[in-house]
């Protein structure tokens, strides 16, 4: 049975409505949202769970952005040696703020980004050898 929400979104109001799954059951096809005037607003498609800030690696050692946000504040530098879990950065989307932990232990090579960078998901952050 779905349950009922009010969101605002940049001072927008919309009235949703959310289903929860049982595990292993289908995602039903994308719906589109109807904003407060009743509206329909453009189709939203199931998303994956959120993921923590735990960032998922890109090529071999790169830690990338598991949301887009700003950078605001970074923990570590080139040559620091880290280990699983040690927080790199944290980023900061809708006023919540997250950290970015290294995923394996290793040296960092490559720091990509500074405080009040704006980054997407999926972006390199931080590399790690």
């Amino acid at each position: 049975m779905p349950r009922h929400f009010k969101v605002t979104v940049n001072g927008r109001e919309y009235d949703v409505s959310v289903l929860e799954l049982a595990p292993g059951e289908a995602v039903p096809p994308p719906v589109a949202a109807l904003g407060v005037a009743g509206m329909a607003t453009a189709p939203v498609a199931p998303t994956p769970a959120a993921t923590t800030a735990t960032a998922t690696p890109g090529a071999a050692g790169d830690v990338v952005a598991g949301m887009g946000g700003v950078v605001v504040e970074v923990h570590v530098s080139v040559g620091q040696t880290v280990g699983p879990g040690d927080r790199l950065l944290v980023l900061e989307a809708m006023k919540m703020k997250s950290p970015v932990v290294a995923t394996h232990a290793g040296k960092v090579t490559r720091v990509l980004v500074s405080p009040r960078d704006a980054v997407e998901g999926g972006q390199v952050l931080v590399t790690i050898a």
